[in-house]
């Protein structure tokens, strides 16, 4: 056993996903320092024997704070809102537990290992879903002169689990992103995660708790945490990256151009289920098409 696990999880419709997850993390040659895990939502027989041919464990994942039956209503996929925080008594035995979601693949490992150092420093490490390259902050409706209604993720998600007057306060603040970040075993800010997370399920969504829990803990509690900069987990949906070919790796589209750690796929269903093609701009000035996904060039 390894000091570190990463866990993702999928149902057979993302398999193939996972799966391209998973080989970039074996193709960095990096499986050496971290063990894979798999968080099963329904996976096929088949699909079950190709973990088990990887000697990949997985498991699947239960309700782990108390949900409301008329929330769930056979959404199982939704376990994994709440089971992504309580990985270490999925797979005990660890000492730092890296989440991300199977629509996630590692561009750049020593980007990645950002999430690595996090934990290991101040025991939580994640990415707000800010940069300068992410050009529209919020959405805003307005009636003449005067701003009528003011939306963010954080405003949307806390004002229906939490009160309208918490979700004025932190409706400015970052979405921090629960598709990956990391956590030691020894980290005491996670009973307050879950914590949170046991408030915001009782009355708000179940999908969009993670994220008021992870607002709440880190903003309001002051939990402590290694917020990582953008590229650390890029929101492709929010910008496109540019690519390097002479490092043949996706890179912020802006100076200095840093190597993308994980391309996040969120949002991009063309992407994510047809592997769609773009037009990438090199930083070496030239237009090529490009895929997204891992290894499709």
């Amino acid at each position: 056993m390894k000091k570190n696990l990463i866990v993702s999880s999928a149902d057979d419709k993302y398999f193939d996903l996972l799966i391209e997850l998973i080989n970039s993390i074996k193709t960095s040659n990096k499986d050496d320092l971290y063990d894979i895990a798999v968080l099963s939502i329904g996976l096929s027989d088949k699909n079950q024997k190709i973990l088990k041919d990887l000697n990949i464990n997985f498991k699947d994942p239960i309700w782990n704070v108390k949900v409301p039956s008329y929330k769930i209503l056979g959404r199982d996929h939704l376990k994994t809102q709440v089971a992504r925080f309580f990985l270490d008594d999925y797979f005990p035995g660890y000492e730092n537990y890296i989440w991300m979601d199977s629509d996630i693949w590692i561009n750049d490992f020593q980007g990645f290992e950002l999430y690595l150092k996090g934990s290991e420093k101040s025991g939580f490490a994640i990415t707000p879903q800010v940069d300068r390259a992410y050009h529209k902050l919020m959405h805003i409706k307005w009636f003449g002169i005067f701003p009528i209604k003011i939306n963010s993720i954080n405003y949307k998600n806390i004002s229906k689990s939490i009160s309208r007057r918490v979700g004025r306060e932190f409706a400015a603040y970052a979405t921090l992103n629960a598709g990956c970040f990391s956590y030691n075993y020894k980290f005491e800010g996670m009973k307050i995660i879950r914590k949170n997370l046991q408030q915001a399920s009782q009355k708000g969504r179940i999908f969009g708790s993670d994220q008021v829990a992870l607002c709440l803990s880190v903003f309001r509690d002051k939990i402590g945490a290694e917020l990582l900069p953008a590229y650390c987990n890029w929101m492709c949906d929010y910008h496109l990256p540019k690519y390097s070919l002479k490092s043949k790796r996706f890179v912020e589209p802006y100076l200095p151009h840093n190597p993308i750690a994980c391309m996040h796929l969120a949002g991009m269903n063309e992407d994510r289920f047809s592997n769609k093609s773009h037009s990438i701009q090199t930083i070496e000035g030239e237009k090529i098409m490009l895929k997204l996904r891992f290894n499709s060039r």
